[in-house]
């Protein structure tokens, strides 16, 4: 069944059901008070006991369980941990009732969402999306609902939710949105996806495959993929020049700031999990962004520039197959071949952009040179070899340690130290 009905089913049992049955009040009462005594002994040392007792709790009354448990979140963020470590013993009905408890968490109106002086989001709703990154990729719950919440919200030009789906993208992913990079951390940026996931990050989350994987599904299945980066891209303007009127200046700040960083990383995690196929597919032709979508030239060329790439090295390949000479060539030669690839392939995209600015503004900057810039990413620009040297040398490191860790099991070590030799294979 889709989520709308399950749902939907969800809340009459909830909001309906029991206020018709005595009985049924009598056991949510029984019910909360069972979780308000485990939840006051939940730590780190009795997740598992306490995790059995949930288990067995949410069996017959997930709905008010959970409530009561993500009220305790929102208002102490230090139980995130053990809580999400304690919801191993769910049923799949109760991980269901999960997805739904939360979006109603988060829709909930009596809550305000900032805090009371106005230029600070509120420590419910920080704690709510740490809450939501962590239990997605530890468990398998669906996401559909709450990324259509999110599309929901940013149609509706509040963008606040964006910090849920920035939290569950770094989680899932591994991927950050560093609000302050070091220097080693933006050389790394600039190389390929293996330096940027070991040295662009402040935290390197671990198998992080499987999660992905069903992050991508979900999008997928409720095609919100691109979608969601073009309501991103959208909201950026909307923060500017609506909210602006009735908020503080330093929350305008941050909001753009956070739907900036949640649009790079958004992004940054469709170009690297989606094929090429899949990615071009679902992406309209960058005059459409540019003029229907009133996306801005940065953004709609962030989205764009993977397919560039692509489209180039298809474009090469047939050059050189149609050329059976080509074996025989100079790299001068193949040089040209390769820079008359891609004048095929931006002749098109300049032809796209000229008609979007007044013929005046190209007498002084040529379409050419204005699609080159915005086409082009650091990667392009330089090697950064000192990165790739370093994170090279601390690869070496780990695997001394390694050897001379006589305690960690035989099978773990060849396991850790497999992994470092392939990654500087790679």
């Amino acid at each position: 069944y889709p989520y709308q009905q399950r749902y939907r089913l969800y809340s009459q049992w909830k909001n309906e059901t029991y206020l018709s049955h005595p009985l049924l009040i009598r056991m949510k009462a029984e019910s909360l008070k069972k979780i308000k005594y485990i939840m006051k002994r939940l730590s780190k040392e009795n997740v598992k006991p306490s995790g059995r007792q949930i288990g067995k709790l949410s069996h017959s009354n997930p709905c008010f369980l959970f409530d009561y448990i993500l009220s305790q979140i929102q208002t102490w963020d230090n139980l995130i941990c053990p809580v999400v470590d304690s919801l191993k013993y769910l049923t799949l009905l109760s991980y269901d009732v999960l997805a739904y408890c939360v979006i109603e968490a988060l829709c909930n109106p009596e809550k305000d969402r900032m805090k009371h002086d106005g230029t600070t989001i509120s420590q419910w709703l920080q704690s709510l999306a740490n809450f939501c990154g962590a239990v997605f990729k530890k468990y398998s719950i669906e996401l559909n609902g709450l990324l259509q919440l999110v599309a929901n919200q940013l149609k509706a030009e509040k963008s606040l939710d964006l910090l849920v789906v920035k939290e569950i993208v770094q989680k899932m992913t591994g991927i950050e949105s560093t609000e302050e990079a070091t220097q080693e951390q933006l050389e790394a940026m600039c190389g390929g996806e293996l330096l940027k996931a070991e040295g662009g990050y402040f935290h390197q989350l671990r198998n992080t495959k499987k999660s992905s994987q069903r992050l991508k599904e979900a999008l997928l299945e409720q095609d919100l993929a691109l979608p969601l980066c073009l309501l991103m891209a959208q909201q950026k303007n909307c923060i500017l020049y609506k909210e602006q009127e009735a908020s503080h200046l330093k929350l305008v700040g941050k909001l753009f700031d956070q739907c900036q960083d949640t649009l790079v990383q958004f992004g940054s995690f469709l170009s690297s999990s989606l094929s090429m196929e899949e990615y071009a597919s679902r992406l309209p032709p960058i005059g459409r962004l540019l003029s229907q979508y009133h996306v801005q030239a940065d953004v709609a060329f962030f989205l764009a520039r993977p397919m560039f790439g692509h489209a180039v090295a298809l474009k090469f390949d047939e050059i050189r197959k149609r050329d059976k000479g080509f074996k025989n060539l100079t790299d001068a030669q193949k040089v040209q071949k390769y820079v008359e690839a891609v004048d095929s392939v931006m002749t098109q995209v300049v032809e796209s952009v000229r008609p979007l600015h007044p013929s005046k503004t190209w007498e002084d900057l040529s379409p050419q040179f204005y699609v080159t810039f915005w086409s082009l990413s650091m990667y392009d620009l330089s090697v950064p070899a000192s990165s790739y040297d370093r994170e090279v040398k601390k690869l070496k490191q780990q695997m001394a340690q390694i050897e001379d860790n006589k305690d960690m099991v035989p099978s773990k070590r060849k396991k850790e130290r497999d992994r470092c030799e392939a990654l500087m294979e790679k």
